[in-house]
């Protein structure tokens, strides 16, 4: 079961400093912005950096800190349209191309993302952040071997960062190297023993290697130190699925989707809570939510053709299975049996 590494991203701050003489009013609304984007007072913020780009509708920092303050509220489009007038105003500014590298991201545009990543990475070309950054937007496009690259070269640069070896694990496991993924998750709690993340992965791990003891007490151990993490809790329901126990398994993956519910694994683990009670049609609604979120959802083609068999529908579990394409070895071993 993939985990998806959005969760991981570390946000940066990249607050402008004042800069007194040219315009005292509009650099007094950036200071009060900038004071309450520290409080996390994020609408009072937005308010002085609107009157600060009032006083100079060129004022590329309180475009970027606007966009910060956007940003940190969850408003991703409003960000990215902030940091984009930033670049307008000031081309040569990286601070706004590391922040729109980061607001793309959370807009799923991820090439985009890794092309302002590059832009910044010209004027600092031994910044770990911007490889780890990468690192994380390259995984979402499934380049894993261009992911770990970049994560190891965040590694190198910082090396005790535990977050790094936790992403890189993640890309290990990815790939089923769930030697290196051990390791590295062994380095991440050597670094801090506090790290759910790194009891997450090693809990998925256990998982896939049905060591269903051990992956029950790494995701415990994650949700003691996040109790309210959907990741971790829809990889609980996920073991719960593994392991038979389908009330749990429906506790937790309906946690998790109220709490995030644009994760598509999470639908994707419904749908076979749904299979596994006999419940086709409510699994083919599920699973159809899990692939319009993302079609690279792992496993979720094989898992809907089998609700259309379920469901008394041969011809639209053979086009589904079909429809995966020859990476999808379960759905390819399916269409070949129920298929031909």
């Amino acid at each position: 079961m993939r985990q998806p590494l959005s969760f991981l991203l570390i946000f940066s701050l990249l607050a402008a400093s004042c800069r007194p003489g040219e315009n005292q009013e509009r650099d007094a609304f950036l200071l009060k912005g900038n004071i309450k984007l520290e409080e996390k007072e994020y609408r009072e913020a937005i308010r002085y950096y609107h009157e600060a780009i009032r006083e100079d509708p060129s004022f590329a920092d309180a475009y970027n800190n606007r966009g910060i303050a956007y940003y940190e509220s969850g408003q991703y489009p409003e960000a990215l349209q902030d940091y984009t007038l930033a670049i307008q105003s000031r081309p040569v500014y990286t601070d706004a191309y590391f922040n729109r590298a980061n607001a793309y991201y959370q807009l799923r545009q991820y090439e985009k993302s890794l092309a302002d990543l590059d832009t910044v990475q010209k004027y600092y070309p031994d910044s770990a952040y911007v490889y780890f950054t990468q690192g994380i937007a390259l995984s979402e496009l499934g380049k894993y071997e261009a992911g770990i690259a970049a994560m190891t070269q965040a590694i190198a640069l910082h090396s005790d960062n535990p977050e790094a070896y936790v992403n890189r694990a993640t890309l290990y496991y990815y790939q089923k190297n769930y030697v290196q993924a051990t390791q590295d998750i062994q380095k991440a709690l050597q670094l801090d023993k506090q790290e759910a993340n790194a009891h997450n992965v090693l809990g998925l791990v256990y998982l896939e290697q049905q060591q269903y003891d051990l992956a029950l007490q790494s995701f415990n151990q994650a949700l003691k130190l996040s109790p309210y993490q959907p990741y971790f809790l829809n990889n609980r329901g996920y073991y719960c699925l593994q392991t038979g126990q389908w009330e749990p398994a429906r506790e937790d993956i309906n946690q998790s989707l109220r709490l995030d519910p644009a994760n598509s694994l999470a639908y994707r683990n419904k749908g076979i809570y749904y299979l596994k009670t006999s419940q086709p049609e409510e699994a083919i609604r599920v699973l159809r939510q899990a692939l319009d979120l993302s079609e690279r959802t792992e496993d979720a083609y094989f898992y809907l053709g089998q609700a259309y068999r379920q469901a008394g529908q041969p011809k639209e579990a053979c086009q589904t299975w079909q429809k995966a394409g020859e990476q999808d070895e379960k759905s390819r071993q399916a269409s070949k049996e129920y298929c031909q």
